[in-house]
């Protein structure tokens, strides 16, 4: 299973587990949301990418490694090959060179 997927799956426990305990869930609705985008992290600058994984439930310990993963070259190129991101796309905040592709597939 991949790490986004882990993310979304840890996502959905943290949000069932803070409605069944009548915590304040909202923060972990809207992070469902976003992450509907399998690109979302390439989008976002790495503190944001911070908070969203403490909000999911990441140990302190893992956050680094965990985004490492999400925003790996592989990662990236696989999205790119997928159509999920656009070489051009000006939003995306982490780019890896096309030239490269070769390296990590």
């Amino acid at each position: 299973m991949n790490e986004f997927k882990v993310i979304e799956i840890m996502n959905e426990a943290m949000l069932e587990t803070k409605k069944e305990k009548n915590k304040n869930y909202q923060e972990n609705q809207r992070i469902q949301e976003l992450l509907k985008d399998e690109a979302y992290f390439f989008k976002i600058d790495k503190l944001n990418s911070v908070e969203i994984l403490k909000n999911v439930g990441v140990k302190e310990d893992k956050i680094e490694e965990v985004y490492k993963k999400l925003t790996s070259p592989k990662v990236y190129y696989d999205l790119l090959q997928q159509g999920k991101i656009k070489e051009n796309d000006e939003k995306l905040v982490i780019k890896y060179d096309t030239y490269r592709k070769y390296k990590f597939i």
